[in-house]
């Protein structure tokens, strides 16, 4: 209702004052009031006129775009947190008296816009905050003028579709991320017993007669069966998963960088929540990154267990899972799915920074540079990483804003915990 009256509180304001200074004066004969009531009369209607003349045009110009764009689906493709123009523009209106305008995006809530201003036009570019794909946009233009006596609303649909990417940041190449498998060609206490029969173990009852080693038991009169030895192979296949959940924005941004590099080799499948379906197309593989989103933070993982056995029927493969860096509903689906495979699996967390401890001294808060508020929580990421600890997996947490592997030291540095360990030895021997 705003939005369609043309007066403000501080312009209905303006118009009851003008209303009792004019009855006063023609009343009292007085000179002063009556300029007062006047000058307050042609300011709201000056701005008034001014409002109306403005929200005529912008009304009109809005039109014609939108008559020209209905022909065809639009689509424009977003990175995260990366201004990208979206084709939509407006000319300045200084030319009217008191005149200002502006707009923003009512829907979708995660992407914002940001207004350029060049060679006399204003040109709009979206921010999008979350991967994912968005249906239409809907914009507000607030015209008003520069007394904010008067001001309508007007809004905008728009059919354009967008398709939001996670941005790489400084991760333009990750480490290689291939590597061994359940096979037969290198001895490894972490393999799997798919290598040759070199082991020897006791014979039991319902061991077939031709695993049983003569030549031992002709020197010592005792049964014993051969048994195969735990052994790895190079895996000529990479399986790749996304588990999606809350601050899972940093590891989808590093499943796209190895996607498109070589980290995952040159035979490989991915996967995503939303997207259990293993793929080895680029592009599908960047539709299931981008479709993740729309996942519930509570069915996180619900499908990794299903993809993995779908993708170990083929052959050998090294795994690779991109996990949220907060912990939730994912992680115990996640642990269960990896515990039968602890060994031979890489996890990959992606982080945006690192959270400064508020455990910190205020006298080392304020020496130190204070972390960004889309910095990752340390305090999470130490908690995921205890929870996958039992895996005996090999843990890559990757900066995407440094585009470095933060080793233990840089996420105890993080944490300020150089000081912090020392205090309950000395607390213990007290």
């Amino acid at each position: 209702m705003a939005d369609r009256f043309p007066w403000t509180l501080l312009g209905l304001l303006g118009v009851a004052v003008a209303t009792i200074a004019l009855g006063a004066s023609y009343q009292m004969v007085d000179l002063t009031l009556l300029v007062v009531g006047w000058v307050t009369v042609g300011l709201v209607s000056l701005s008034t006129a001014a409002v109306l003349a403005g929200a005529l045009l912008i009304g009109l110009r809005v039109r014609k775009r939108r008559r020209a764009r209905e022909e065809g689906e639009r689509w424009l493709e977003l990175e995260t947190e990366r201004p990208q123009p979206s084709g939509f523009e407006l000319p300045r209106d200084g030319w009217i008296p008191l005149l200002q305008s502006d707009w923003e995006l009512e829907a979708p809530a995660d992407v914002s816009l940001d207004v350029e201003e060049r060679l006399g036009k204003r040109f709009e570019r979206l921010i999008a905050h979350r991967r994912g794909e968005r249906a239409g946009l809907r914009r507000r233009f607030r015209v008003r003028d520069a007394f904010r006596l008067a001001g309508l609303g007007l809004r905008d649909e728009d059919s354009l579709k967008l398709r939001i990417l996670p941005h790489k940041g400084k991760l333009t190449r990750l480490p290689v991320l291939t590597s061994f498998a359940g096979g037969e060609d290198w001895p490894h206490p972490m393999g799997v017993a798919e290598g040759d029969r070199t082991e020897l173990r006791r014979y039991a009852p319902g061991d077939p007669a031709r695993f049983i080693h003569w030549k031992v038991f002709a020197r010592t009169k005792k049964l014993v069966v051969r048994m195969p030895e735990r052994a790895l192979t190079r895996a000529r296949r990479t399986v790749a998963y996304l588990v999606s959940g809350s601050a899972d924005e940093a590891s989808a941004g590093a499943a796209r960088v190895a996607i498109e590099s070589v980290s995952l080799g040159e035979e490989w499948s991915f996967g995503a929540d939303g997207h259990p379906d293993p793929t080895s197309s680029m592009g599908e593989a960047l539709d299931a990154i981008v479709r993740s989103a729309a996942t519930p933070f509570a069915d996180g993982a619900a499908h990794l267990e299903p993809f993995l056995r779908r993708a170990e029927k083929r052959g050998p493969a090294s795994l690779v899972v991109f996990v949220p860096a907060e912990p939730g509903p994912w992680l115990e689906r996640t642990v269960a799915a990896l515990r039968p495979r602890a060994g031979r699996v890489r996890i990959v967390v992606g982080v945006d920074g690192l959270a400064v401890s508020k455990s910190r001294s205020a006298l080392r808060r304020l020496f130190t540079e204070a972390a960004p508020l889309d910095a990752s929580d340390a305090a999470a990421l130490d908690e995921v990483l205890a929870a996958l600890a039992p895996l005996r997996a090999e843990v890559l947490v990757l900066d995407r804003k440094s585009g470095r592997v933060l080793s233990e030291a840089h996420r105890r540095a993080a944490r300020g915990a150089k000081g912090e360990e020392k205090k309950p030895k000395k607390a213990e021997a007290a």
